[in-house]
């Protein structure tokens, strides 16, 4: 197809996809190593000067390629399993040392504490290699000391941990921590220790801002919004209005997303396009943004859904200041290729899976959606952009969306529509307040249009949740049913969008 000839990633990230499967359902990793020889000995003779000047041996280059990628894909999935893997041997109670690496979540019973195992064994200080580096998730017990627990914290316990579930992906190993069977672990000078890790380091900073925020937004509900949508914190979010987010289909709204780095980094680009559109004043530009971009997925704690964001965002940005076709199918694949290759477990993580297609959709389906209806008033050309976009990005995760949650969004359109403008102001204006507050002090000249904002986005919300049809509920599919589903709506996307083009 022309568009696999001129979107070379997504040819290296299917070869690289299958080879994730592969390793993922069969374990073949003895298979990966033949096959890597062949691709090496495929692109070796590829560049054998009496090959290379045989038009119709060109295939052996991207053949050996191929292969090679879903070699890598199946040593990078085995890898990431060993770090998963626990030693059954190891279920019986031991002593633990462990880096606590986000702020706890606090449950009805326990504080669920993830943390990396540094150390293990009789003694603390008794490395094996099979237990080092390996995360787990810890609940602890609810007590004082446990109210004290921040990321960075370094902690000795006494717990019997056992292998993880398979829907913490992440983590490798899973356990209960009675009251008086941990502690800090503390220095030589009596203070605690604690990590120095970049993300650790991220939360320490988010930490600082989110007491700022707390001092600038009195009411609870309000901190709770602001501290989520911002920051990526939702410890503090109000539980009905929660479950009000989910009943109208508006939860994406509050998570860190690729429209808070949209939002953010439109705003930065209008603020320095008086540096004009030349290609030395676009590289200035992005630049200067790229960093605060950046920097603001560091404040949100680096998340994979910042990262995922954060990472599409700066290839946008290096495409357009190189005039090269910014935001195309290559460029969302090179995205995901990148972090497959970091993590190959994202793949099944239903969030990878969710803003990957809803990017595709937009990418594919929202420019001919676009041109059915133009308009030469700007309020009304902004609401059908807004209903473009939103309806193109339903339709790409909605097989999904059924498969996974079990309910299709009624107000989807609605809540785009209403609450997408009011999240944009509220993205610029609450790292605005917080630097004027810096600047001149919690008046309330300064505060209170935060606070109203707020008020407003809290009210919209409730008031969509009023509908009693704002869902539909109950909607079970196999994932048979889905891939059929998936193949339905991609042979209508096709004939619709030959039809425009036609």
């Amino acid at each position: 197809m022309k568009f696999l000839r001129q979107s070379p990633f997504i040819r290296l990230l299917l070869f690289f996809l299958c080879g994730i499967v592969t390793q993922y359902n069969t374990d073949a990793t003895r298979g990966f190593v033949p096959l890597s020889i062949a691709a090496v000995a495929l692109i070796g003779v590829s560049f054998i000067p009496i090959i290379q000047r045989q038009w119709h041996w060109r295939w052996l280059f991207g053949l050996g390629l191929g292969v090679g990628l879903f070699a890598a894909g199946g040593f990078a999935t085995q890898l990431s399993q060993q770090k998963k893997a626990w030693n059954e041997s190891l279920t019986s109670t031991h002593l633990y040392e462990a880096v606590v690496l986000e702020d706890p979540v606090l449950k009805p019973k326990s504080r669920m504490c993830r943390v990396e195992i540094s150390a293990a064994g009789a003694h603390p200080r008794v490395l094996p290699s099979e237990i080092v580096g390996k995360k787990a998730v810890l609940y602890v017990a609810l007590d004082s000391l446990s109210e004290g627990i921040i990321a960075g914290n370094r902690l000795l316990f006494y717990a019997k941990l056992d292998p993880a579930p398979p829907y913490l992906r992440e983590f490798a190993a899973t356990g209960f921590v009675p009251s008086g069977q941990w502690m800090f672990d503390n220095g030589l000078d009596g203070q605690a220790r604690h990590g120095t890790s970049i993300p650790i380091l991220a939360l320490n900073a988010r930490r600082a801002l989110l007491e700022r925020l707390q001092k600038i937004i009195p009411n609870h509900a309000s901190y709770g919004i602001a501290a989520a949508m911002m920051f990526g914190d939702r410890s503090d979010l109000d539980a009905d209005l929660k479950q009000s987010f989910a009943n109208i289909g508006a939860a994406h709204i509050l998570a860190i997303s690729g429209t808070h780095f949209t939002i953010l980094f439109g705003m930065l680009y209008y603020l320095l396009t008086f540096w004009g559109n030349s290609r030395r004043a676009k590289i200035l530009r992005h630049g200067l943004m790229l960093p605060l971009i950046w920097g603001f997925a560091f404040m949100t704690g680096f998340s994979p859904s910042v990262f995922r964001a954060a990472l599409m965002m700066s290839l946008w940005a290096v495409g357009d200041a190189f005039s090269f076709r910014s935001l195309t199918l290559n460029t969302v694949a090179a995205a995901a290729f990148l972090m497959l290759l970091y993590e190959p477990f994202y793949l099944f993580d239903v969030g990878f899976q969710l803003s990957f297609l809803a990017v595709v959709s937009i990418v594919v389906v929202n420019p001919h959606f676009v041109k059915l209806y133009q308009s030469q008033n700007p309020l009304l050309r902004y609401v059908w952009e807004l209903c473009c976009v939103s309806v193109a990005a339903q339709i790409g995760v909605l097989p999904l969306t059924v498969y996974y949650f079990h309910q299709f969004p009624v107000l989807f359109l609605a809540t785009n529509i209403l609450l997408l403008p009011l999240s944009s102001v509220l993205i610029g204006l609450i790292p605005a307040t917080l630097l004027m507050v810096a600047m001149v002090g919690n008046f309330p000249p300064v505060v209170l249009p935060l606070n109203w904002c707020l008020d407003a986005f809290i009210a919209v919300t409730r008031a969509l949740d009023t509908y009693s049809f704002h869902n539909i509920n109950g909607i079970f599919i196999s994932a048979w049913e889905m891939a059929a589903w998936s193949a339905a709506i991609a042979l209508f996307l096709y004939i619709f969008i030959k039809r425009c083009r036609n």
